[in-house]
């Protein structure tokens, strides 16, 4: 871009190889400036201090809460204690392995922390307030006087089986009672708070950790999020042209996002320097275009025009007038030209240009033109070949919303170029594919080809391929151009939503190819629309 290079740095610049010093910018401004890694590192020391600390604390609480607590609580080997009282009076039972009894052995053992089963000589139960399951089930009687008198582990739980004795003396069955070994088992009543403050207990390092992680984490984004904003504003602004603005708006603390803001003021600074000397010079550039164009029209219709009358009057040597007579007047043509395509690249490249589109019939509008490119193809011994394609189906055709002057004008100019450089007899050809809401175009020469082919520089401005064109076919053709045609055929091209390129034929000619995109309903006129609209239903009922 003009002005970054070649310009003297200013004072305040930094020059290659010296680090940035964002302090200067910032003198007195906001927080201690620290490296980024050195703030992420405290950041992360001070959650896990923090966590621990916290974590301690609400340990000692917890301690101190139980221990006072805990006074009040039974302990954990309560129901275990019971188990002897409880048995003893169960054997006392006259019947206890019957059905009968179930009430009375109900009544002796407690309703909460305690579960029993009563089970007769084979093993089978014959009632009770819990039931085996099939892993820990009796399989006979041995297997139940194996049990007897010791705890058996099932299930988390702890269970102790006690021998029953029948009226007659003998074994008459085992009773088993169930129970669990923890304080909060011991103390139904307040087994809610002891098993919640001990889930607390046990996360409070994780519930401290992730806290304080977001806390700092939050602590430092807000460090971060002002100047981040700063920057996404003024990338926005760039984008839209607006240069106005400043960076500099105090420290952030963090030494890296100083020097990333001391950087991108430093290249907002140089890039508006460089964009208004462009923009002047481009501005400059047009209105002499403008200036030029204009000037050059009048005089050299007058030109025109006397050099005609010159012609019609041949005088004593009739020859040799009408020919300097024909010269004036191919000149004349050759800047009226000149002049017509710097007008048009003047106002392509106003920045308030605009499209005018309407509904239109491309085949016939490109039939209609073709007549114009016959007409003047066999002035000059070439034949000229139309192919028109439409993929849409006939019940889905409608009118296309482009510009067709400026669509006229691309092919008027492709059209022209492949004349000016196709040798006599040559053939030049027009397909053009119409899609839904596309279309694409291609013109086909049997001429040299391009030199550039390919590439973009054969769609500048003024740009001319010499060696590639020879100079008879030229003057056969219409004389130089301006190097104009291709750049303003590109740049119509482009406002349609398309691309253009050009290329050569392996059986020798140009190709030129091009593509363009209907126009949005909001680049119409209301008219357009309803013309549209109009149009759509009548091919929906047709």
């Amino acid at each position: 871009m003009a002005g970054l290079n070649g310009d003297k740095r200013r004072s305040d610049e930094p020059q290659a190889g010296i680090k940035l010093k964002s302090r200067r910018f910032f003198p007195g401004a906001g927080p201690k400036e620290r490296p980024l890694k050195v703030l992420i590192g405290r950041t992360f020391y001070r959650t896990l201090l923090l966590s621990v600390v916290a974590t301690v604390l609400t340990w000692s609480l917890g301690v101190t809460g139980l221990v006072l607590w805990g006074q009040a609580l039974r302990p954990a080997n309560y129901y275990e204690n019971l188990i002897p009282e409880i048995a003893s009076r169960i054997q006392a039972l006259k019947y206890p392995v019957t059905a009968a009894s179930q009430a009375e052995v109900q009544r002796i053992v407690p309703g909460e922390g305690l579960g029993y089963a009563v089970f007769d000589t084979s093993g089978k139960q014959v009632y009770g307030s819990f039931s085996l399951g099939p892993a820990y089930a009796i399989d006979n009687a041995a297997d139940l006087l194996d049990r007897l008198n010791r705890p058996i582990a099932t299930e988390g739980y702890y269970v102790h089986y006690k021998p029953l004795i029948g009226p007659d003396g003998n074994f008459a069955g085992a009773v088993a009672l169930r129970y669990k070994l923890t304080v909060a088992s011991s103390n139904p009543s307040n087994s809610m708070p002891i098993v919640l403050g001990g889930l607390l207990l046990a996360a409070a390092p994780f519930i401290y950790l992730y806290g304080f992680a977001v806390w700092g984490g939050r602590k430092l984004s807000r460090r971060l999020e002002e100047p981040f904003g700063r920057l996404i504003e003024g990338t926005e602004k760039i984008r839209e042209h607006d240069l106005d603005f400043s960076l500099m708006r105090g420290g952030t603390g963090v030494r890296e996002l100083n020097q990333l803001l001391v950087a991108f003021e430093q290249m907002r600074e140089a890039l508006e320097e460089a964009l208004r000397r462009e923009w002047e010079s481009e501005r400059e550039r047009r209105d002499m275009i403008a200036a030029v164009a204009h000037d050059l029209g009048t005089p050299l219709s007058v030109i025109r025009g006397h050099a005609e009358l010159l012609a019609e009057d041949a005088g004593k040597r009739p020859e040799r007038v009408a020919r300097y007579a024909g010269t004036i007047v191919d000149a004349a043509d050759r800047s009226i030209r000149l002049t017509e395509d710097l007008s048009a690249a003047s106002r392509l490249e106003h920045p308030g240009f605009v499209l005018n589109p309407e509904p239109i019939d491309l085949e016939a509008v490109v039939r209609a033109k073709a007549q114009e490119y016959a007409f003047l193809c066999r002035k000059r011994q070439a034949t000229f070949v139309l192919n028109v394609k439409d993929v849409r189906g006939n019940d889905k055709r409608r009118l296309l919303a482009l510009d067709p002057h400026r669509i006229n004008r691309v092919l008027d100019n492709l059209v022209n170029n492949a004349l000016r450089y196709s040798p006599e007899n040559g053939v030049i050809a027009l397909d053009v594919n119409i899609g839904y809401g596309e279309a694409g175009f291609e013109v086909r020469d049997d001429g040299p080809g391009f030199e550039e082919a390919g590439g973009g520089r054969i769609f500048e401005k003024f740009y001319r391929e010499e060696s590639a064109r020879p100079s008879d076919a030229e003057h056969r053709n219409g004389g130089a151009h301006s190097g104009l045609g291709l750049f303003i055929a590109r740049t119509i091209v482009r406002k349609h939503g398309g691309e253009i390129a050009a290329y050569n034929r392996p059986e020798g000619g140009a190709v030129v190819r091009f593509s363009v995109a209907e126009l949005t309903d909001l680049t119409l006129t209301s008219t357009e629309k309803a013309d549209l609209t109009a149009i759509d239903r009548h091919d929906q009922y047709r």
